[in-house]
This record gives structure tokens, C-alpha cells and sequence, in this order.
């Protein structure tokens, strides 16, 4: 029973190795590690795909909660499983697999220590949870999805996500140290449980990536499971086991070179982006001259004979994204990806279907006034800028009584 409950540990540390290694993750400097992923194993999961009745594949790339991505997870679990069975029967393996093993430890150990850094300065620095839009801001809530509701409540407070991104940075940093390892191992599964519980209860779709981090987070700590259960549960004394580079390496100088690269990763990944732009607040951001929330003050539309311009237009809004957004008097809304020739005064919108429209514009410092118009449509329309950051999600309010609320 020992040796099945070993196996099975050896099993789920390799499946873990092989997603540290193959699942695909938005890193600053391994940007090449989908293309790899997706070389390997596209004709692989497409046909898993096919041996399944009723699993169709949409889209072959490998993208966050996508049915390739559950597919290259079990694909990822058989191969750990087959893997660890053939290595079983060679001798080297079985001399060196506790040695190995250790060593994947150390490895998963510091790819959540990494990931964790990379989000939490992203939300310091208010980059993950951004300030709301404008056309989100001027979105009627019921007709919000989840995912973008939690979103924009989150970004409205800068405060939350500093204290956020240090539930996420303080247990990291500990993890890096072998004393503090197993308690920043117990504080950050805390912090990825209560992650899973918003990505699923808000729809927020990096599911899938998110429970592989709290996996890996508590299989780490299986080797001290048993002892944390006598320290917490049953009241007894008890010290933790820890796994250290020096029990791996003898070499003082292998270890100072690994550490070196293993910290200057680190450092690209979560803060040179920062420390390169000068941006320690995307709030604070300058955005395009032109971005903003603008109310439809006019409209002028030639009846020519065809023309079928849904001429109901309540607002339009540019994104800081490079996006051109029009609202309708329903509050529905209808995006094109956007292109300013501020030479010649032209914008160029392009529908999801590839079709393209050109506006001229024009704009009035003094009224606040954007004017477009397109000759060929027979259409102008004048938009007065709205001050959307004066709306009362975005004020720095705070009451430390409830008599100050009015």
C-alpha cells in the first residue's frame, strides 16, 4: 500500500513537472514556450479530440480553460503515468528517482514563487486589475457580465489591490527561504483556494490554470502534511521537513550560478517592465488624447435611398486599447478595432468580419466637442465629452463611521 501510495506521489509530481513545463503561461521572457507546447502536442490533442463523442475542438490553439487546454492536461497525466511506469524498470531510475524528485520539488516550488510575483506586482502596480472603461463605467449593471463586474469592482479600488498583491508577493518571498518555505507554502494555498472560488463563482476563465497552481501548492506540502495535522489538529510538537539547494548541490559555486539565474528571472518576469515604462500606478497612465466617453449631441443623416444607418446612437466611446465603441439607446454595444491618422484626421474602424469604415473627425478643446462624419454614409455625428472620472465609483472615498455616508 506504501509503495502504490509513493507511486502515485511520484506520478502526480511528474504530471506536475510536465505542466510547469508544457501548460502555456503569459512569462515575459519564455513567450516561446506555446509555440513549443503547440508544435508538440496540436495533432496529439486533436486526435484525443476524436476518440471522444461529443468533444469538438473549436480552435486548436492551446488558450486558457479552452478544450485543448483540458485535453493537454490529460494527455499530460497518461504520459506522467506511462512515464514513471517504464522508469520504474531501469536501475538508474530507481537509484536516482528520490534525487530527481527533490529536484522537481524545487522546481514547481519556484515556478509558483514566480508566477505569484508576476501577479501580485501586476496588481500593485495596477496592471491585472485595471481601471474600468469608460464604456464600462457607463454599462448598466445587470447587463455586466460576471467576469467583467468583478473585474471593474476590483480596479475601481487601488487600495484593494495593493493589499492583494501582497497576499500574493509576502508568501512568495517566503517560499524562496527554506525555513519559511512550508509556512509561505500553507499561506499561499489559502490565498489560491480563495482564487479558485472567485475564477469559478465569477466565470473568470483561467479555471483551469489556476486550480493546477492550488494542486501544486498542496502537493508540496504532502510531505508535511502528517505533521502539520499533529501541529494544528492534535496539539502536538512537531518540526516540518525542508528541502534545500545545498541538499542537491555540494557545489557552493553550481549553487550561487543557479540561484543567480533562478533571481534575475524573477526579476524580468515581475518588475524590470515597471522599473523599464516608469508606470507604478496604470491609473495614473496618460491615455490617448482622444479616450473617453462622449454623449451623442447631434446626428445628421442624408435618407439616402439603401442607407440603413441604425441611427438610435445614445454614446460611442474610444478605448485606451485601440478600440471605437458605440452605444445604443437599448445599451447595447457594438466595438471595431480602431486606427488614428492624426495627421490627416481620420478614423479607421474594423468590424470582427474584416469590414472597414472611415470617419473623418473633428475636435474642439473648448466644448469638448468630437465631431464625426463619413461623406460615403452621409452620416455626422457630435459627441460631447463626458467626465467619466468624475463618476462616484472612481472617487477615493472612505468612512471610517457611517455618519459621513450620505
Amino acid at each position: 500500500m506504501r509503495r502504490f501510495g509513493v507511486f502515485i506521489n511520484h506520478v502526480l509530481l511528474f504530471f506536475a513537472f510536465l505542466g510547469v513545463l508544457f501548460v502555456p503561461f503569459s512569462f515575459r521572457n519564455w513567450h516561446f514556450q506555446s509555440a513549443i507546447t503547440q508544435f508538440i502536442f496540436e495533432d496529439i490533442i486533436l486526435l484525443t479530440a476524436s476518440q471522444f463523442k461529443g468533444v469538438t475542438v473549436a480552435n486548436p490553439e492551446i488558450t486558457s480553460d479552452s478544450t485543448t487546454l483540458y485535453l493537454l492536461f490529460f494527455i499530460l497525466f497518461i504520459v506522467a503515468i506511462i512515464g514513471n511506469t517504464i522508469f520504474s524498470f531501469f536501475k538508474p531510475w530507481n537509484t536516482y528517482k528520490n534525487r530527481i524528485f527533490k529536484i522537481v520539488q524545487l522546481v514547481l516550488t519556484y515556478y509558483l514563487v514566480v508566477i505569484l510575483l508576476k501577479y501580485g506586482f501586476d496588481k500593485i502596480f495596477k496592471a491585472q486589475f485595471y481601471l474600468p472603461e469608460p464604456n464600462t463605467l457607463y454599462t448598466p449593471l445587470g447587463m455586466l457580465d460576471k467576469d467583467i463586474l468583478y473585474w471593474s469592482t476590483i480596479g475601481a479600488s487601488y487600495t484593494y489591490n495593493v493589499l492583494i498583491g501582497l497576499t500574493e508577493i509576502i508568501p512568495a518571498l517566503m517560499m524562496l527561504y527554506h525555513k519559511t518555505r512550508n509556512l509561505g507554502l500553507l499561506m499561499l494555498s489559502g490565498v489560491l483556494v480563495h482564487v479558485v472560488f472567485i475564477n469559478f463563482g465569477f466565470d473568470i476563465s483561467v479555471k483551469l490554470f489556476s486550480s493546477f497552481l492550488l494542486f501544486i501548492s498542496l502537493l508540496l506540502l504532502v510531505p508535511s502534511f502528517k505533521r502539520l495535522l499533529h501541529f494544528f489538529v492534535l496539539n502536538m510538537a512537531t518540526t516540518l521537513p525542508y528541502l534545500t539547494g545545498k541538499q542537491l548541490i555540494t557545489s557552493n559555486l553550481h549553487r550561487f550560478s543557479i540561484k543567480a539565474i533562478i533571481i534575475l528571472f524573477l526579476f524580468t518576469e515581475s518588475l524590470l517592465p515597471y522599473l523599464k515604462s516608469g508606470h507604478y500606478n496604470d491609473d495614473l497612465v496618460p491615455r490617448n488624447y482622444l479616450h473617453g466617453a462622449y454623449d451623442i449631441t447631434e446626428i445628421e443623416a442624408n435618407q439616402k435611398e439603401g442607407n440603413r444607418q441604425n441611427l438610435n446612437l445614445k454614446r460611442f466611446f474610444i478605448h485606451r486599447h485601440n478600440y471605437f465603441i458605440f452605444q445604443y439607446q437599448d445599451d447595447t454595444m457594438e466595438d471595431f478595432r480602431l486606427e488614428v491618422d492624426q495627421a490627416e484626421n481620420q478614423f479607421l474602424l474594423t468590424s470582427y468580419d474584416g469590414e472597414t469604415i472611415l470617419l473623418e473627425y473633428s475636435y474642439s478643446e473648448s466644448s469638448k466637442i468630437l465631431k464625426i462624419w463619413s461623406e460615403e454614409l452621409g452620416l455626422v455625428v457630435s459627441g460631447e465629452a463626458l467626465a467619466w472620472g468624475d463618476l462616484p465609483l472612481l472617487q477615493p472615498l472612505f468612512h471610517w463611521t457611517v455618519d459621513g455616508v450620505e
